[in-house]
């Protein structure tokens, strides 16, 4: 298994980001990909219109006096608005928001809602609500709030003149999805994922996918024991290289930790792997940062303990268990020696 080394953001801004990952496994930058670009899509916080309140208008189908469009087209414009709160200062954020239009004007935009919403931004004052007479006043209510994914009418209770609205909370705009491949060690067999995130402008592209990493990991955490199996990645590991190495460093490792090989000691029962000899009849371990063999494990969070003095108090046993076989063999020789023919 291969894990991604690297985190590139190609193109960065307001509304449109463009990150590669890469190396990853073959398959996983589909996997990788498909689960995050669901994520994304239905299941980061937004705010947006869930019904409208009109004086004098009961249903969605009935016409307006003095105002060109009907309320169908109204209520399809509203759905469009996107909103983005201005600071996170407001504890209570009201629900529901009263609009008088007032002023001779003909074209009614959503920039003009911004001075009864004085909490939201709102992020297309351009777009075209209705249109309407010079002399026709109208009363609008609005009812914001924040929600997940997309909430059709027909799971919304309906009120006497509060009209719904099929509201979609989410902030992404468009997610796609590039897989190639990658090459690792002269190798084309791993992959490189592209995920490219357009947002509404509320939330930028970096952290809704910092946001969708984090809900995926809350899930799978219900999968696992608790023990860190797995070893750590460095902290200020930012060099693609170093993450390289560090990569390869872990299968050698696991390998290793698969044989039960888990200290120097351990390494040494291993047959003709070369490991220096000392006349004092004792193996040289050395510094596990250093020494001959050019391997530095701290990096890698690895607890590697010393068994220097283990193996010289089993060595002095062995000696003194040698050394009394000696002896009885010698008493028994003695005695075989001194009885009668």
């Amino acid at each position: 298994m291969i894990s991604p080394a690297q985190i590139k953001i190609l193109t960065n801004s307001k509304n449109r980001g463009k990150f590669l990952i890469k190396p990853l496994s073959t398959g996983f930058g589909i996997t990788l990909g498909n689960s995050l670009r669901r994520v994304l899509i239905s299941y980061l916080e937004g705010y947006a219109i869930y019904y409208i309140m009109i004086n004098g208008v009961k249903h969605e189908f009935s016409y307006i006096d003095g105002v060109i469009e009907n309320l169908t087209e109204i209520i399809l414009n509203l759905k469009q608005i996107r909103f983005k709160l201005k600071s996170k200062i407001y504890k209570k954020i009201p629900e529901q928001f009263t609009i008088f239009l007032t002023k001779k004007k003909s074209k009614i935009t959503a920039g003009d809602l911004c001075g009864s919403i004085t909490c939201f931004e709102v992020l297309n004052p351009n777009l075209l609500i209705l249109n309407k007479e010079l002399d026709t006043n109208l009363k609008i209510t609005l009812g914001i709030k924040k929600g997940v994914g997309y909430i059709p009418v027909e799971k919304k209770k309906n009120k006497i003149g509060k009209i719904p609205i099929d509201t979609i909370f989410s902030p992404i705009i468009n997610v796609s999805l590039k897989v190639e491949t990658c090459e690792v060690n002269n190798c084309y067999e791993s992959d490189s994922l592209i995920i490219d995130i357009r947002t509404d402008g509320s939330i930028t592209p970096k952290k809704a996918l910092k946001k969708a990493s984090s809900i995926l990991i809350q899930h799978f955490t219900l999968f696992f024991n608790g023990k860190k199996t797995e070893l750590k990645l460095p902290i200020k590991s930012t060099d693609y290289k170093e993450r390289i190495k560090y990569l390869y460093m872990q299968k050698l490792l696991n390998c290793l930790k698969f044989a039960k090989i888990k200290t120097w000691a351990d390494l040494v029962k291993v047959k003709n792997l070369g490991l220096a000899y000392d006349s004092e009849s004792e193996y040289n371990f050395g510094n596990f940062g250093g020494g001959d063999y050019g391997l530095d494990l701290s990096k890698y969070q690895i607890k590697i303990s010393n068994k220097k003095k283990r193996i010289k108090n089993f060595r002095e046993k062995m000696r003194k268990i040698v050394k009394l076989r000696n002896v009885i063999k010698r008493r028994k020789m003695t005695k075989t020696n001194e009885t009668p023919k």
